[in-house]
């Protein structure tokens, strides 16, 4: 369980983010629970809101509170005050986007209160009717809790791969060699072989033309998600860095602006196993803010299965033995 009863932590509700407490902590079977949701659970507790809006969540709507996850709560509040259609482009996981802290009253969470307070008052004969902004928040949020979540599942040795990555980096403070090999988009090439070579192309859902369209939209998520969501603090500098070698200089260093690293090489052609893997992680949010059916859905969590599986029986290959210790001169320009 990455969080613990008592601990702090920040939770998407709808389309932003907020400042809650973990409640209980629970692993469901399927079997005990009416929807049959598997995995990690949180009964969580937005400060600031009644109880009413307390809930059981699963992992991957909770973020860390810390201040990389913050600025994805400010970042997100401005992408909604920005305009409607703004506030749904980001709101997962691997967004990119997030709101202001909790104890301050920011549109979404006071749209909400009054939807929450409206709601209250009508049950109890009050009379008091909710302002329309908060009536449509609260109905964002009740269509984002009803859109079928995609769980994706990460095999045991990927699992511990994603710990090594994590604890060579913000605790060793060691970098991924860049530029990897393969990199992404020869890994994506090389699983479509692989996976054209083993399956038969009469199953529904298993003709190259749906492989082809999963595989272009897990690119594109990676190649749009690096810069803002699937790197760690301490390796941003290097990514300035890879932008600057490959290309015009994009954004002066704002990771915001932009995930390309500029001239025609994208995230892609420069990043390799470790950093896809992350993406997989992120995944479930980005994909419940899509328009996707419950049977495409089911159909993309199959592909994902397998190249997930692909990964496990390629990971010596894919996932580079030795990070690399990073230099005085680089620990300087990221302290700053």
């Amino acid at each position: 369980m990455l969080y613990q009863v008592g601990e702090k932590t920040l939770c998407f509700h709808g389309p932003l983010i907020y400042q809650a407490k973990v409640l209980k902590a629970e692993k469901w079977s399927g079997d005990d629970n009416a929807s049959g949701q598997t995995g990690p659970h949180y009964l969580v507790h937005y400060q600031g809101w009644k109880q009413t809006w307390d809930e059981w969540v699963p992992e991957s709507r909770l973020l860390k509170l810390n201040d990389e996850n913050l600025a994805k709560q400010k970042a997100l509040v401005e992408a909604r005050k920005a305009g409607p259609s703004t506030s749904s482009g980001g709101g997962g996981p691997s967004g990119g986007s997030g709101g202001a802290e909790r104890g301050k009253d920011t549109p979404g969470r006071k749209s909400a209160r009054e939807g929450s307070d409206a709601t209250e008052k009508k049950t109890t004969g009050g009379g008091a009717r909710g302002t329309k902004r908060g009536r449509e928040t609260v109905e964002q949020e009740e269509e984002y809790v009803k859109r079928p979540e995609i769980k994706i599942s990460i095999p045991d040795p990927l699992k511990v791969q994603l710990v090594d990555d994590w604890e060579n980096i913000t605790k060793k403070s060691e970098l991924v060699p860049l530029p990897r090999k393969p990199n992404v988009r020869e890994i994506i090439e090389e699983y479509r072989a692989h996976y054209l070579s083993q399956k038969s192309n009469g199953k529904p859902g298993r003709s190259p033309a749906v492989l082809n369209e999963v595989l272009a939209g897990l690119k594109l998520y990676f190649d749009r998600s690096l810069g803002q969501n699937l790197l760690y603090r301490f390796e941003r500098t290097q990514f300035v860095e890879m932008r600057k070698k490959n290309g015009p200089k994009m954004g002066d260093g704002d990771l915001g602006n932009s995930g390309a690293l500029g001239g025609e090489k994208e995230p892609s052609d420069v990043y390799g196993a470790e950093h896809l893997l992350r993406l997989f992680v992120n995944l479930p949010g980005i994909i419940a803010h899509t328009s996707m059916d419950s049977e495409s859905i089911s159909l993309l969590r199959e592909h994902l299965a397998e190249f997930l599986q692909f990964m496990v029986k390629e990971r010596h290959r894919l996932f580079v033995r030795e990070y690399e210790a990073a230099s005085p001169a680089y620990h300087r320009l990221s302290s700053t």
